[in-house]
C-alpha cells in the first residue's frame, strides 16, 4: 500500500471530523480552534492542573493556551486559583458553567466516537491503536 494513501484518509478523516464537530461546540459557545473543548475535557477527566501542565495535555503552546484561558475565564468557565504548592504558580479549575459545558463536551466526543468505530472489533481497534502508537513513537524521534 501507497504510505501517502494512509497519510491522506488520515487528514480526511481528521477534516471530516472536525467539520462535525465544529458546530456542535459552536452551538455551546465554544470556539474549536483555539482548544477550548479539549481544555474542558481535559479538566473535567483529570481535575486542576498548572497552566503547564494543561498546555502539554492538549498539546497546545503556552503562549496560546495562556489567550484561550483568558477568553475562557471571562466568559466564566473556568477559574486560576493560587497553587498551594507554589507561590509563583496557579491551578486552573472548572467554574461551574465550565463543568456543565464539559460535560456536553465529553457527549458530544462520545457520540462522534460512537460514530467513528461503528462496525469495528475490539481487535481491529487494538490493532489500529497500536499502530498509530508506533507512528506517534516515530515522529518523537525525528
Amino acid at each position: 500500500m501507497e504510505k501517502n494513501k494512509i497519510r491522506e484518509i488520515m487528514l480526511r478523516i481528521d477534516m471530516e471530523r472536525r467539520e462535525i464537530l465544529k458546530p456542535q461546540f459552536l452551538k455551546i459557545g465554544l470556539t474549536i480552534g483555539q482548544g477550548q473543548p479539549r481544555i474542558l475535557n481535559y479538566l473535567k477527566k483529570y481535575g486542576a492542573m498548572t497552566q503547564r501542565e494543561l498546555a502539554d495535555l492538549c498539546c497546545i503552546d503556552v503562549t496560546t493556551i495562556s489567550r484561550t484561558l483568558d477568553k475562557m475565564e471571562e466568559k466564566g468557565l473556568l477559574e486560576r486559583r493560587k497553587d498551594p504548592s507554589c507561590r509563583r504558580s496557579h491551578q486552573i479549575v472548572l467554574a461551574e458553567e465550565g463543568l456543565r459545558r464539559a460535560s456536553q463536551v465529553q457527549d458530544i466526543f462520545q457520540d462522534i466516537d460512537e460514530q467513528i468505530w461503528k462496525g469495528f472489533s475490539e481487535e481491529e481497534m487494538e490493532t489500529l491503536y497500536e499502530g498509530l502508537v508506533k507512528m506517534e513513537e516515530n515522529l518523537k524521534k525525528v
